[in-house]
């Protein structure tokens, strides 16, 4: 019985390795007894695999880096270390929840505080990331939720004192997915405002930023519509007015206007030459909608 050099492991002398298939002469116990400073391979085959894969991640090679780690935890499955490279170069790939079970496996080997942070790290970077995703979509609330419930997993992965994590960078971000958490809820509330009126009693107000003046739009501030038939731009245009100050006109293209909202064209035949109306609220989520809404008062 000899000791393979190449990766450490116990094989018969002349055998082939199970190890890592390397064959030739082994060191025997009598090696040993006769070199007393003798000292086992401290570097094994599934250490250089994960060596190598590292420097594939590092040269943003992930593909093949997920290759060698494969190969390293092949030969030794309980290697703690290239569990948290294999979770690390997972996460390069964007592939977070695969990420997440390494960690877990590393974490079941060998409790260190670096792989805690390393776990924390990533669950952070998740949970960013299905913040930003909850913006692009039409309603973006399961994922703010789910973005919320990654911040807690990653705050409680923190080792405690023993982290050399920004805790504050971690209460930020969970300050944030609450903040878009809030503003979700307040649009689907405006929505839900704006369904229980007839189309018709609804207007988008465009053109407030040009009329520069210091009117405060608070929900329920009084408004004057009055039509303006020789308005050299547009036949059917609406001025509204709050008090004797014009601060913009009546949307009247699909462009500037919100879609629960009539346009001025479509208000003509509908109220007389002056009529009143009030400021309900600004409809806003993000780039996309930003519409001052107002109501007709019949």
């Amino acid at each position: 019985m000899g000791i393979c050099p190449n990766c450490g492991s116990w094989v018969d002398e002349g055998d082939i390795c199970h190890g890592c298939g390397a064959s030739g002469s082994y060191i025997t116990s009598e090696d040993e007894d006769e070199d007393e400073t003798y000292n086992p391979p401290v570097e094994s085959r599934a250490d250089r695999l994960g060596k190598q894969a590292w420097d594939l991640y590092l040269d943003e090679n992930y593909d093949d880096a997920i290759y060698k780690i494969n190969q390293a935890l092949n030969f030794d499955d309980r290697h703690a270390e290239n569990w948290n490279k294999k979770a690390i170069i997972l996460e390069g790939l964007k592939m977070y929840a695969t990420s997440e079970n390494c960690y877990n496996k590393s974490l079941e080997l060998s409790k260190r505080n670096m792989v805690y942070d390393n776990k924390a790290r990533m669950l952070f970077r998740w949970a960013h990331k299905l913040l930003e995703e909850s913006k692009d979509i039409p309603d973006g609330s399961n994922k703010l939720e789910e973005a919320k419930q990654k911040c807690i997993k990653a705050m409680k992965a923190l080792p405690g004192e023993n982290s050399e994590e920004d805790i504050n960078q971690y209460l930020r971000l969970w300050d944030s997915i609450n903040f878009y958490i809030g503003y979700e809820r307040k649009f689907k509330r405006n929505i839900e405002t704006l369904k229980k009126y007839d189309k018709s009693e609804l207007f988008t107000i465009t053109g407030i930023n040009y009329y520069k003046n210091d009117v405060q739009f608070n929900p329920g501030l009084p408004l004057k519509l009055v039509k303006e038939p020789d308005n050299e731009f547009d036949k059917d245009a609406i001025a509204v007015y709050v008090e004797d100050k014009k601060i913009g006109y009546v949307a009247n293209s699909d462009y500037t206007k919100y879609k629960l909202t009539s346009s001025a064209s479509e208000l003509q035949n509908k109220i007389p030459d002056t009529a009143k109306g009030s400021y309900l609220f600004y409809l806003e989520r993000y780039v996309e909608i930003q519409f001052p809404i107002g109501r007709i008062i019949k």
